[in-house]
């Protein structure tokens, strides 16, 4: 047993994790020879071992995976009784959806319903609509199917034979087909649309030819007398699109008689939708919406952000200052906003002492806001580190949960997306303290990920120990020293990227503590003569070894600008080319300005995280480093740190 397994099993059993304790190197090798005699059918062997796993905390899971080999000779009795026994557990909840597969599989619908729970799973939902069915339950069935249908998404092969089907039986309408077009038009899945379109009839497919040959010129809608002719749930799908990108058309359609066709509902999220587009955009006509929108008691705190952000991305200061000035309460305790009205009040000339109060209420607060206005003050930022508190008869309780000492012994195995269904059940069964008491256990055992996710859906911010913990230091230390790249930045983007779950794997791809894409890996090998493995990336060293010469590939390619190269590590460097053509203004306006939201946040929270973790490792920095001002000032030497006002503009126009 190596030195770090030791401390392990060390610190398990100081915690109080007796079942850890053991004098092989395989504490758990009972429980895996059992399981191994569950998957080769030798019940003989598997019923001597169970009398060594009394006390086990895994012991359910081996009777589950018992069941689940001998479905079809299983009484349902024993089913029953253990889902009533082990009523809301992980192993549970995985039999119970191993049964309604098998039910599924079997057709044996009356009992598929007997067992059914909800679930976002849309095969196991199409399979309920199909047991509906056979079960003679056909209006339940339509209703589920219907709303099914209507997702405007497409769905699994097991909705196939029920749909089918209904078509053979007529139920699926040319104005459900139609319905559905509409869904899948605005939510973007073009070739579900494609598909449904070959379905209609010659009249209905010469409609949504229009809606989609309209939908890809939004601004021809407004004059396209073709729109007329549609149904009012296109043409109201088509006004909206159009809105969207030009709010001014809401009053013209209006006054033209273009909604005729619509209902008083339809109009009203039409208005709603210029509301929020002329708040983005900033437009002439912002500040009489915003009033407007305030006398319908239309504007609430999402709206009147916007209308503040709009104003920030267009450098419209005289409307953001006076926005500010009127704006509610909340609004004005939000570092964001403050930030934003030192910096109006800065531009337009008003004196330091003045703007510089905004900047002193912003500083107080620890996020990426509140770090620029430090920064714009010249003062350390604020970090208000409160340490987690939990007494010790709380974490001896938590500590023998049945839950935790389940998560732990998968943790043990390596077990891990089992792991943390056991940590979530723990969390979810417990009061605040108890789940501040999992935070505590989990750090101390440098389970990193699981601090981080206990805390942030507690809703509990201050501990910076716990929530940025120092995981693998000596492999970011390495990676920092030879990509020459600086280490709490590296930090800040695996922080971002993955929560330290070393295992992570996105929708897309993207794999491991640096959140890799494949395709990208391959290419940082080659151009650093470093082997490539796919099966590698999962591996820590490996992972952060190839995410921080991205990065530094990256930082090279920026020039030393850490903003741009973090942008670009989210969403390419094509799009950050993209976004840099034509824009003349300060680098903290055009973080603002990033068109995909997501990437925006990415960018913020990165520049935060690497400043808490320049904290943590005991020398404080500034968010904006020195390089990447030079950077920007470099890039855009006319106009880094003064904007342009609405005047200016105009008059260069």
């Amino acid at each position: 047993m190596g030195f770090k397994q030791v401390a392990y099993y060390c610190l398990l059993s100081l915690l109080g994790f007796g079942f850890i304790q053991g004098t092989s190197a395989q504490p758990h090798q009972q429980f895996l020879n059992a399981e191994k005699y569950i998957s080769k059918n030798q019940h003989r062997q598997f019923r001597r071992s169970l009398a060594t796993l009394d006390d086990h905390p895994l012991l359910s899971y081996l009777q589950a995976k018992k069941i689940r080999k001998q479905f079809n000779n299983t009484p349902i009795e024993k089913i029953d009784r253990f889902l009533s026994r082990h009523q809301g557990e992980p192993s549970a909840r995985l039999l119970q959806r191993s049964w309604l597969w098998h039910l599924a599989k079997k057709k044996q619908w009356r009992l598929f319903l007997e067992y059914f729970h909800h679930t976002e799973n849309l095969t196991l939902r199409c399979h309920r609509v199909t047991a509906l069915e056979a079960t003679h339950r056909k209006p339940e069935a339509f209703t589920e199917g219907k709303e099914l249908w209507l997702m405007g998404v497409s769905l699994p092969k097991a909705c196939d034979k029920l749909y089918s089907q209904w078509q053979r039986h007529n139920y699926l309408t040319d104005d459900l087909i139609w319905k559905r077009l509409l869904t899948a038009q605005e939510k973007r899945q073009y070739k579900l649309v494609r598909f449904l379109k070959k379905k209609l009839p010659s009249s209905l497919k010469k409609e949504a030819q229009v809606v989609q040959s309209l939908w890809r010129r939004p601004h021809k809608i407004a004059n396209d007398t073709r729109v007329s002719e549609l149904d009012s749930r296109a043409q109201a799908l088509l006004f909206k699109k159009a809105i969207k990108l030009y709010p001014a058309e809401f009053s013209t359609l209006k006054n033209h008689g273009k909604f005729a066709a619509l209902n008083e509902e339809q109009i009203s999220q039409l208005k709603q939708t210029a509301l929020n587009s002329s708040a983005k955009y900033a437009g002439q006509d912002s500040f009489p919406q915003y009033f407007r929108a305030k006398q319908n008691n239309l504007l609430d705190s999402e709206l009147e952000s916007t209308f503040l952000l709009g104003a920030v991305r267009t450098q419209d200061w005289p409307l953001y200052a006076h926005l500010f000035k009127v704006a509610s309460a909340n609004i004005k305790t939000e570092a964001k906003w403050q930030y934003w009205q030192g910096r109006a009040l800065e531009i337009l000339g008003t004196s330091t002492a003045i703007s510089h109060v905004f900047f002193q209420q912003a500083a107080q607060e620890r996020n990426y806001y509140g770090f620029l206005a430090s920064q714009k003050l010249g003062v350390s930022a604020s970090m208000n580190h409160n340490p987690t508190q939990v007494d010790a008869d709380t974490l001896k309780s938590v500590k023998t949960l049945p839950s935790v000492k389940r998560a732990l012994a998968f943790l043990d195995l390596n077990r891990i997306s089992y792991a943390r269904r056991e940590w979530q059940f723990a969390f979810d069964n417990l009061d605040q303290e108890g789940r501040e008491a999992l935070a505590v256990i989990a750090g101390r055992l440098e389970w990193n990920d699981r601090p981080i996710f206990t805390l942030a859906q507690q809703k509990s911010w201050h501990d910076l120990q716990l929530r940025f913990p120092l995981a693998h230091e000596p492999l970011f230390d390495k990676a920092a020293r030879k990509s020459k790249v600086s280490k709490n930045w590296i930090y800040g983007v695996a922080r971002q990227e993955s929560a330290f779950m070393h295992d992570a794997l996105s929708p897309v791809g993207a794999t491991g503590l640096m959140q890799l894409m494949p395709s990208t890996a391959k290419f940082v090998s080659r151009h650093q003569r470093i082997k490539y493995s796919k099966s590698r990336l999962l591996d820590p060293a490996y992972n952060i070894q190839l995410g921080s010469l991205y990065l530094k590939e990256l930082l090279k390619q920026y020039k030393g600008n850490r903003v741009l190269a973090t942008a670009a590590y989210n969403a390419g460097p094509g799009n950050v080319r993209r976004w840099l053509k034509g824009f003349n203004g300060p680098m903290d306006i055009w973080i603002e300005n990033i068109p995909f939201k997501e990437t925006k946040e990415y960018v913020q929270r990165v520049l935060a995280y690497s400043t808490i973790y320049s904290y943590r490792l005991g020398s404080l920095q500034p968010m904006i480093d020195k390089k990447t001002l030079l950077a920007w000032s470099n890039l855009l030497p006319d106009d880094l740190r003064v904007s342009q006002n609405s005047s200016e503009r105009k008059n260069k126009g």
